[in-house]
């Protein structure tokens, strides 16, 4: 069984394997329900090995990104719960274009109204020379700052090499990383027990306070609202490697289900 039929016999909701040939006019979505627009530039179909077929290679700058059309689905209230999986090959451990005054990063992948700012979740790839090196996380967010949380801070799940003791895979050039995020069901405002989890090469972060909604500096309820899925960065930000084999789905995966994903992409390598 290839990586493909191993994803689509998950019944994701969406699922765009982005191996597009060039010249395509756009990336499918395998379960037909919105398509991936190329931009102008910054994205070059086909250029990185995968396995038996090729990945696209984002060229980390501005604009170098896939945009998704709004759809309710892709928004965790959509069902009370939302998965994302996604493999990345970075190509550059310090990117150009990045977020953040402390610490650099960019979000691969967002769910946004406006970037940045307006998020509904995203996964982030820290800069290596940065105070969090090559942190990988995923993030739930409120749409827009609050008196409790005047900047927005997000309900966060992370994987560090070095620094998570279950990360045995540091962030190289040119390696494949499988990453995974979870949205868990939102219950209630005084809730601690749910948020949100980074799958990283199968292995789940272990759970902390700051990954939970309702962690008192955080105080998130996931919303939605009409704004695009960005693929490989935002208007501020851009991700220099591969991307390939991004599904998503309205329910939580299983630890089977994410083992069966790793375990047919491991093997699907080249």
């Amino acid at each position: 069984m290839s990586l493909k039929s191993t994803i689509l016999a998950s019944n994701p909701t969406s699922y765009w394997p982005l191996d597009d040939a060039p010249g395509s006019p756009s990336c499918l979505d395998a379960m037909e329900l919105k398509n991936a627009a190329l931009p102008t530039s910054g994205v070059t179909l086909a250029a990185v090995p995968f396995g038996a077929s090729s990945a696209p290679l984002f060229d980390g700058a501005l604009g170098s990104r896939l945009t998704i059309g709004w759809v309710p689905q892709y928004s965790q209230p959509f069902a009370n719960a939302l998965t994302v999986a996604v493999w990345i090959c970075p190509l550059a451990l310090d990117n150009a274009n990045t977020a953040g005054s402390t610490d650099q990063y960019v979000h691969f992948l967002e769910k946004a109204v406006t970037p940045v700012r307006d998020t509904e979740w995203a996964m982030r790839l820290y800069n290596q020379s940065a105070s969090r090196p090559s942190r990988l996380s995923f993030y739930m967010f409120n749409l827009a700052a609050t008196a409790a949380n005047p900047t927005n801070k997000g309900a966060g799940s992370y994987m560090q090499f070095g620094l998570s003791t279950n990360d045995a895979t540091p962030v190289a050039v040119g390696n494949w990383l499988f990453l995974v995020g979870e949205a868990e069901p939102w219950i209630s405002p005084d809730d601690l027990t749910t948020g949100s989890i980074l799958w990283k090469q199968g292995v789940e972060a272990k759970r902390i306070r700051q990954d939970k909604y309702e962690y008192s500096e955080f105080q998130v309820q996931p919303q939605a609202a009409k704004g695009a899925l960005s693929v490989g960065g935002t208007e501020e930000t851009g991700f220099t490697g591969a991307i390939a084999h991004l599904a998503l789905w309205n329910r939580l995966l299983s630890q089977d289900d994410i083992n069966s994903i790793w375990t047919q992409g491991s093997a699907d390598l080249s």
